[in-house]
């Protein structure tokens, strides 16, 4: 049912599965989604394999400790009518990507936490459930904070799978999002403005899913009502501490535990050339392309994607 704890001087909520007594694999979700993303099929099948698996929300979203509130800006923007909000909303987009369409992070932005403080959570909790070392699975930001552990707390790693990630984002030779993808951002913006977040989360998600498994709304609502009630925190700060957080890419090489790098073909956020970069960057590791896959666990391809997990994670043995 899941349990609250306090680590790292916030509340952080944990749902745990398995054998306590076998090896625990680590799943850290991505920016603004809260750990009921990670789907019950997949975990039970880590499980089935043997292992003990521990999903937690991420502070600011979900059931762990919120940071980021709503703008009081917002109040202004709500009142507005629509062609004047969309005229404001292209102006903040436009301040917020550069030429290229690369988001752009001023250094001067005052940032409440960055991805060192959540990768700190993720210690802290498996502090707090006295385990020492863990298998860790990171989905986009997630696989940005399983990069961070793996590089600052070594020796509380066994194995890392970092999912449709990057080995940052102000790497200048990487891709930007799509064009349609920042659109379908600022059309989410105006709908959370008007209170219908689960539309906005619609209208990005369909950007982010590729081509080979087409993405069925339908399907996607049912799945969403569960997550959007657990906590669903739209103003969350996740996107600014990605910002404020360096690129890792010199420092990959120091990575030495086996290392399973997942990305699709078609990711709109974090094209494939994120994560071929992380995965050229770390010594030894192995790589599963997913031809049409944008950015996105397909349920299609489950079973393959947990084989190549499972053949990594026994590579730490």
């Amino acid at each position: 049912m899941g349990t609250l704890v306090e680590a790292n001087n916030i509340n952080i909520w944990y749902e745990e599965f398995g054998d306590q007594e076998k090896e625990t694999i680590l799943l850290i979700m991505g920016a603004n989604a809260n750990c009921m993303q990670w789907d019950q099929e997949f975990i039970d099948q880590l499980v089935a394999n043997g292992y003990h698996v521990v999903r937690f929300d991420n502070r600011d979203v979900g059931k762990t400790t919120w940071f980021g509130k709503e703008p009081a800006f917002n109040k202004f923007l709500k009142i507005l009518p629509d062609i004047l909000l969309k005229m404001i909303v292209n102006s903040i987009f436009g301040l917020a990507v550069d030429k290229n369409g690369r988001f752009k992070f001023s250094e001067s932005t005052p940032i409440q936490y960055d991805l060192s403080d959540m990768a700190k959570d993720a210690v802290s909790l498996m502090d707090v459930l006295k385990i020492d070392k863990a298998h860790i699975i990171g989905a986009s930001m997630g696989g940005m904070i399983t990069q961070i552990i793996a590089l600052d707390y070594p020796e509380r790693v066994l194995s890392i799978t970092p999912i449709m990630t990057s080995p940052g984002i102000h790497n200048e030779f990487l891709s930007g999002p799509t064009k349609e993808l920042l659109e379908a951002i600022k059309k989410s913006f105006v709908y959370n403005l008007k209170g219908r977040v689960e539309d906005g989360v619609v209208e990005i998600y369909r950007q982010l899913t590729g081509s080979r498994f087409p993405f069925n709304e339908q399907q996607f609502r049912e799945k969403l009502k569960p997550v959007i009630s657990h906590g669903n925190n739209p103003f969350a700060l996740h996107g600014a501490a990605v910002g404020a957080s360096p690129d890792r890419t010199s420092r990959l090489h120091e990575i030495k535990v086996p290392t399973l790098v997942i990305h699709g073909t078609e990711d709109a956020i974090l094209p494939l050339d994120h994560g071929i970069a992380v995965a050229d960057g770390i010594t030894d590791s192995k790589r599963m392309i997913m031809e049409g896959v944008g950015h996105e666990i397909p349920e299609e391809l489950l079973p393959e994607i947990i084989k190549e997990i499972i053949a990594n994670v026994k590579r730490a043995s």
